[in-house]
């Protein structure tokens, strides 16, 4: 534990003045070489540059150090994971969820609750999520008053998705131990709603019948001794329980949620999206700033010899990687956390995986917290799993190149889901060292050729890309193509090229999205797209598309590469 501290905390104190030495020396590097990139040497002709007004250029690349993009850990028993459809609605649920819970906890530290005699159960830890769920039914008018019909509706359309998935992975841990005499029978407890449930938000019943039945049969569902298998002598409590929530200072810091889920043998750190100033103040903050490597943090190294850094979106990394008041950052707390949950018990080191999941900037956040969680050697079990949704971008070229090679090394896996035309989560597209560039190019070319003659009009690594599996959901299915669209944000980039930043239908949102930015936001349809709702109506589209499919399979498939 310590150990692990030491070595985070060094993000805050000497992986700053790592980045800052390594930077300095880049740019050194960078002073007289030649052009490479395409987008300054148009630059260059427009304005008519002296050599003298030449910008900073990239180094060359060094070659990607790739793996065979296998997952299974050596002399370990396989990892059983869900299928891709699974592992992608189950963590859109728990995204949605976490804001009410955390707004939940914030009316019930307040005194502000319907029943507290009943209510006041939120703030324990652990919390089972049945019992999140009755105190959330319970107080269904106040959160309706407070986050809108809509927001509640998702909420608890997650929760009931949540559970039901928690008992179909027991039930089918009991058929293969051969225990199914103690499973519920079909005609009782959640064997019925799962037969008839049709996949859609909400079954087809309205929300409150739904959790009538659902607290009801969850209840009916509990065995009185969890069976065991071969593979998991030792089974934790038989119920999903949240362990740790992160939101005290939720008008000041990131809002985060720590669960075990034994049914699924899985630990899983979500990350809240924008709700506060704060929040929104950090997604703002899209200066690309120059952060240690996870590898130099996680080995160490008292050396800069080998030290690297890569550019990471400034907001998302201070928000998690800061030190205020002398206390740790947001990292080190919720690895402790986790680190804890993990060394606590035999078994969730030996057959546990990490999940990290979040909505908007929680899945900024989770991208950020999984690439430096996986470069930890020992502590936790690999591979890390990162579900992003509606994430905006987080890094630059050199970020992408480093996530791709460790998802190649089975080091970390990544789900990008998105829904088209989300405008969200084609931003942002640069950093805004290049915004100022562009802006003074169009307005004042002289003033373009000051900031080119002082190495500030950006270059390549001024741009932000994306990483890992891309899942596109589309509302309905477009004239010859897919309502869900499969694709590697790393492909280009292990095939010896530079990745897209924007696809030409992205392109086209982002115009159509900013010839509406004057309108209020009520005008802009482009946001429903956004919400977490959305979301989860359309992962239940494609269900039985992606009931078949893998993660793991996919990078095989989409990476194209063989070592």
């Amino acid at each position: 534990m310590k150990s692990l501290i030491k070595k985070a905390s060094s993000f805050g104190s000497k992986g700053k003045a790592k980045a800052k030495a390594a930077a300095s020396s880049k740019e050194k590097q960078l002073e007289n070489s030649p052009a490479t990139t395409e987008e300054t040497d148009e630059s260059r002709s427009e304005v008519n540059t002296s050599a003298t007004a030449t910008p900073p250029r990239l180094p060359s690349l060094r070659p990607l150090q790739l793996g065979s993009y296998n997952f299974d850990v050596a002399d370990t028993t396989p990892y059983i994971y869900p299928s891709l459809y699974d592992e992608a609605s189950t963590m859109i649920d728990l995204s949605n969820l976490i804001y009410t819970l955390a707004e939940l906890r914030e009316l019930a530290r307040n005194g502000v609750l319907s029943d507290p005699a009943k209510s006041l159960r939120i703030l324990d830890l652990p919390l089972p999520m049945e019992t999140a769920m009755t105190v959330i039914k319970g107080e269904a008018e106040l959160l309706r008053e407070v986050l809108g019909d809509g927001a509640h509706g998702s909420t608890l359309s997650a929760l009931e998705s949540l559970m039901m998935k928690e008992q179909l992975a027991k039930n089918k841990k009991e058929a293969e131990d051969g225990n199914n005499n103690s499973s519920v029978s079909e005609d009782k407890g959640l064997s019925s709603w799962f037969n008839t449930w049709d996949g859609c938000l909400g079954g087809g019943f309205s929300f409150d019948e739904l959790l009538d039945n659902m607290c009801g049969d969850v209840m009916n569902a509990k065995t009185a001794e969890e069976p065991t298998s071969p593979h998991n002598q030792h089974r934790d409590v038989s119920s999903s329980m949240i362990y740790h929530v992160g939101d005290l200072k939720a008008n000041e810091e990131l809002v985060y949620a720590i669960g075990v889920n034994p049914a699924e043998e899985r630990i899983t750190v979500i990350f809240r999206g924008s709700v506060t100033k704060a929040d929104f103040m950090t997604d703002a903050n899209i200066n690309l700033m120059q952060a240690p490597d996870p590898y130099s943090v996680a080995e160490d190294s008292e050396s800069d010899e080998n030290d690297s850094t890569i550019g990471i979106h400034r907001g998302f990394y201070d928000y998690l990687f800061a030190e205020k008041n002398g206390k740790p950052s947001k990292y080190v707390e919720i690895m402790t956390h986790v680190e804890k949950l993990v060394m606590d018990d035999v078994n969730r080191r030996e057959n546990y995986k990490l999940y990290v999941t979040g909505h908007s900037l929680g899945g900024a956040l989770a991208t950020l917290f999984g690439f430096y969680a996986a470069a930890r050697v020992g502590t936790l079990p690999l591979p890390v799993t990162v579900v992003s949704v509606a994430s905006p971008k987080v890094g630059n070229i050199a970020f992408a190149r480093m996530f791709a090679e460790m998802e190649s090394q089975g080091k970390i896996r990544h789900l990008r889901i998105a829904n088209h035309r989300d405008p969200v989560t084609l931003a942002p597209s640069v950093s805004s060292k290049k915004v100022l560039a562009v802006t003074a190019f169009a307005f004042s070319p002289l003033g373009y050729l000051a900031l080119k003659a002082s190495g500030n009009a950006g270059d390549e690594r001024d741009v932000f890309y994306h990483t890992g599996i891309k899942m596109k959901l589309r509302k309905e299915v477009p004239i010859g193509g897919q309502i869900c669209e499969l694709s590697y944000s790393g492909a280009s980039l292990i095939a010896g090229s530079t990745p897209k930043s924007l696809e030409v239908d992205d392109q086209e949102v982002i115009q159509e999205s900013n010839k509406m930015s004057k309108r209020s936001t009520n005008d802009l349809p482009m946001v429903q797209y956004h919400y977490g709702s959305a979301y989860a109506e359309r992962i239940a589209l494609v269900e039985n598309e992606l009931k078949e499919k893998k993660l793991n399979d996919l990078y095989l498939e989409k990476a194209v590469w063989k070592k």
